[in-house]
């Protein structure tokens, strides 16, 4: 059997095992309630009886029976209580409302066991027989013998009731204790029951923790609303979290999609890389969701790596010609689209290949990276600088709106020329020569573009150093700055 097979039995048995205990509990108390009403009521009978025999004491004993005296010739009987004597044992008989002698109201059920009621009816005949003959011969001594003997009657009626509640007090309690007791079992089997399937439980969870740890990918059981119910070491080792950081987040607040592959950083300040396997597994309590990690951080740094390196000078870090060609036709294309005005430069250092023979490589290399590295921050956010040969550069100014601005852009380049750099103890004073153009007035192409600019350059270079050229517009001659 499986284990999912064993916990579905188990679990089977114990609400069995708790709906049982529960039925055997309600019938018993349901007993216990019946007993307990059967003695109040045999109670409430029990209290009229005496205060029926009270009276009837009263009204022999009025009548001197008691005392011994003799019978006189006019008895003083009350008439009112003969009338309440007779509405309180037709209670008894029949049930209802009676007003007791301290003018309580008392609601009666009929007496309904056989020997008690040949009892209750041998009171009533006396009772009848009473008032019959005390009503056609009033002072009678049969209509008295009939009274006295109707004392010892109530007391018979008041044993039996009296004997029936007690009986029905004692197996009201008896029940109780039974229920108590039954209670008391049933509260030691179902917690043994429990403590057993919580015990049970607790030993597959921590034999499923201990399987996951060993496990080389990171593994994350996901509740219902995809957040991190529990991980796995590989998992917060590869997310640099501890569990308990874990719990309750979402992969999403971690980390964030990118092509497939989720990226972020750990908390200290490490790139990380993630594929994400969604899954199922089975367990005592049904499908757990799952997703296991696998860390392709190396892989993605190697290929962003590579990419760059596609994509950059080695030296410098600026783009290259490969980048720069699907950079420009991106942008020119765009800027036809929106209408925008594109303008493009072509820079060329002043002097450098004397600065190489006299210094060396080593100071001419650190020296294009220093201007690089000046070209970028004198650029907007959205420009762009390539180096497209050993001294040449070329720059692209998406939506530069005429002429003059695409003049100040290249007037900024230039000012990175305004101060000497030191490059390796040596101060090195050098120039370039820029030439601009403009689409769609200079060209609506790469090539075309490209052509008027370094035709604009080579004519600043003409002119001076440290120059900027425009390039002809519809073929008049060029202005230089």
């Amino acid at each position: 059997m499986t284990t999912r097979g064993a916990f579905i039995l188990s679990s089977r048995l114990f609400w069995s095992i708790v709906v049982a205990f529960c039925a055997i509990e309600t019938a018993l108390l349901a007993m216990a309630y019946e007993r307990n009403t059967d003695q109040r009521e045999l109670a409430d009978q029990v209290a009229m009886v005496r205060e029926i025999t009270t009276v009837v004491w009263r009204l022999t004993a009025s009548a001197g029976v008691v005392s011994g005296a003799d019978f006189p010739d006019n008895p003083t009987i009350g008439d009112p209580q003969h009338a309440w004597l007779s509405a309180a044992l037709q209670g008894l008989r029949t049930g209802g409302e009676i007003r007791g002698l301290d003018n309580t109201l008392t609601q009666l059920v009929p007496i309904e066991a056989a020997d008690t009621r040949h009892a209750l009816t041998d009171v009533i005949v006396r009772w009848s027989s009473f008032m019959r003959l005390n009503s056609s011969a009033r002072g009678s001594s049969a209509a008295y013998e009939e009274l006295r003997a109707l004392g010892p009657a109530l007391a018979a009626l008041g044993v039996h009731l009296a004997e029936k509640r007690d009986a029905a007090s004692r197996s009201a309690m008896q029940l109780v204790v039974v229920a108590l007791g039954t209670s008391v079992v049933a509260f030691a089997v179902v917690g043994t029951l429990l403590i057993r399937q919580t015990r049970r439980l607790e030993r597959s969870g921590q034999l499923m923790r201990s399987m996951m740890n060993q496990i080389g990918a990171g593994v994350c059981i996901l509740g219902s609303t995809d957040k991190i119910a529990d991980a796995n070491r590989a998992a917060c080792r590869m997310l640099g979290r501890p569990r308990r950081d874990l719990r309750g987040k979402r992969i999403e607040d971690i980390l964030q999609e990118n092509d497939g592959v989720w990226t972020g950083e750990r908390p200290d300040g490490m790139p990380l890389a993630i594929e994400r396997i969604p899954g199922t597994i089975e367990s005592e309590k049904g499908p757990l969701r799952i997703v296991t990690l696998l860390d392709v951080t190396a892989r993605h740094l190697t290929n962003e790596c590579l990419q760059h390196l596609a994509n950059h000078d080695p030296l410098t870090g600026l783009p290259n010609r490969g980048f720069l060609e699907g950079h420009f036709k991106r942008e020119l294309a765009r800027c036809k689209q929106q209408g925008l005005v594109l303008g493009v430069a072509a820079l060329d250092l002043d002097s450098f290949k004397p600065v190489n023979d006299t210094f060396g490589h080593a100071v001419g290399d650190e020296l294009l990276v220093q201007i690089a590295q000046r070209f970028s921050s004198a650029l907007r956010i959205s420009d762009l600088i390539a180096r497209t040969g050993g001294d040449e550069f070329v720059g692209v100014f998406p939506d530069v709106g005429n002429r003059e601005s695409l003049t100040f852009l290249g007037e900024r380049l230039l000012g990175v020329f305004s101060h000497p750099f030191q490059v390796m103890g040596h101060t090195i004073i050098l120039n370039g020569s820029i030439g601009l153009a403009i689409a769609p007035d200079d060209g609506e192409d790469q090539d075309s573009l490209l052509r008027a600019a370094d035709a604009a350059m080579y004519r600043a270079k003409h002119i001076g150093k440290r120059r900027i050229s425009l390039a002809a517009v519809s073929g008049g001659p060029g202005r230089a700055a």
